[in-house]
């Protein structure tokens, strides 16, 4: 066990010094397409014709899509490659080809490479590296989660023109970066339209609210490409606590170990796109079955967290941080028979917290708050529990994991949630 950790400590000290990497030279973070589209030209970085691209953005879900569709190319045995933001533990989770990170000498040899260049983000950085980690691998598929909201995102600039683009659910979120940083129709509209106006590729369009899907039909009206609409082209049906996905030619039922109605609904897009490529439905129920998200819906079965519960207790970790996520996760969190229901939560300093405990209320016992270690950017949890008494929610401040944990000797559910950067080191620290 001992040297078990201390690999452990070794990888993580690794990975902090190939973060120090990317504080090289960095900018602020400013949105616009400029700096990279001169560093990816000037790296001769560009699409190949015999790749097939994938470009994903949204709101909520956009991990959790990419996974899904990347399970079932594992299983239609297709050389793919995917870069997502942000990583949950290990910068590396961001690089990965064929079930595989990348190795840290190839990081690290990557990022001394791209550091020299002035003026681009932390993430322009990270957008610029995959291109080169991929620039001379044997692909059938590469797949970009795009970072913030879409039309001057880095990943933009890396797959200009990729063959197809999902849209995951869409609301409101990173209102600091938004004109009126209001909660309303304009700031919506707004959000929609970073998100799709630039979209010129085949789409396929994840379940939307009506005003959301109204405004994405607008913005695509000049994409002569085609387009898929989650409700009329294709969608899940439920029935009997069975799901089935349907479309214009295929009706069959689906199962997977994920939990919950929307995280079927997640891969109704992945499926679309999968049987347009002609990957058989036998490979596609395979690939469902084996779906392994971290960070979402995640029960841990093992590790030095559950030394701190009481045994009959589950713990469950979520990456939530928005509103439209939070009311999905307590939805499901609700069908777990528990009388006692807490959850632990920390945010970043972009998230709304007032929006996001909102779906908490009368749904679980009691809510505490930590501060999170390896965060600059968190929201202090004085300000979470004042936004909890804002909302009559019950509420404590805490210091420490273990202490949280120990507060509570009744059979319990434990949700940690509100950041992925939580979670990430929730999973760092188990």
């Amino acid at each position: 066990m001992s040297r078990s950790i201390n690999l452990l400590e070794k990888s993580l000290n690794k990975h902090s010094n190939l973060e120090k990497l990317l504080t090289l030279n960095q900018h602020k973070i400013r949105l616009g397409l400029t700096r990279i589209n001169k560093v990816i030209k000037k790296l001769k970085i560009t699409q190949r014709p015999n790749i097939k691209y994938l470009t994903v953005n949204g709101t909520s879900a956009k991990n959790s899509i990419i996974q899904i569709f990347k399970s079932i190319l594992i299983q239609h045995r297709q050389r793919y490659a995917v870069t997502v933001s942000p990583h949950l533990v290990f910068l590396a989770e961001r690089f990965e080809h064929n079930q595989k990170f990348i190795k840290l000498n190839k990081l690290k040899s990557i990022l001394t490479r791209v550091a020299k260049y002035k003026n681009l983000t932390h993430f322009e950085k990270l957008v610029v590296s995959f291109g080169i980690f991929i620039k001379d691998l044997k692909l059938d598929w590469a797949i970009g989660e795009f970072g913030l909201f879409g039309r001057l995102d880095g990943i933009r600039a890396l797959f200009n023109k990729p063959n197809y683009h999902i849209i995951s659910p869409i609301s409101w979120d990173h209102l600091n970066w938004t004109k009126t940083k209001k909660r309303n129709f304009k700031t919506l509209k707004e959000i929609v339209f970073e998100k799709t106006s630039f979209i010129k590729s085949t789409v396929y369009v994840s379940k939307q609210d009506p005003k959301v899907l109204k405004l994405i039909k607008y913005n695509l009206r000049n994409n002569r490409s085609d387009k898929f609409f989650y409700g009329s082209d294709f969608r899940i049906i439920k029935k009997n606590k069975r799901y089935f996905y349907k479309d214009n030619l295929h009706y069959f039922e689906i199962k997977s170990n994920l939990i919950g109605d929307y995280m079927y609904e997640n891969m109704a897009p992945a499926i679309k796109l999968a049987l347009d490529n002609d990957i058989p439905i036998s490979i596609i129920k395979k690939g469902l079955l084996k779906v392994d998200i971290k960070g979402r819906l995640q029960i841990l079965r093992k590790g030095k967290l559950l030394k701190n519960l009481n045994s009959k207790d589950k713990l469950i970790l979520d990456g939530a941080h928005n509103a439209q996520q939070s009311e999905r996760l307590v939805k499901v969190i609700n069908e777990f028979k528990f009388k006692n229901k807490c959850a632990v939560i920390s945010m970043i300093n972009s998230k709304d917290p007032v929006s996001f405990l909102k779906p908490f209320k009368g749904k679980f016992n009691k809510l505490y708050f930590l501060d999170n270690p390896e965060q600059n950017n968190f929201i202090p949890k004085e300000k979470l529990k004042a936004a909890a008494d804002k909302l009559k929610i019950r509420s404590e401040i805490k210091e420490s994991i273990p202490e949280t944990f120990k507060s509570n000797q009744s059979k319990t559910l434990w949700l940690c949630t509100g950041s992925l950067y939580w979670v990430g080191y929730l999973l760092s620290k188990n």
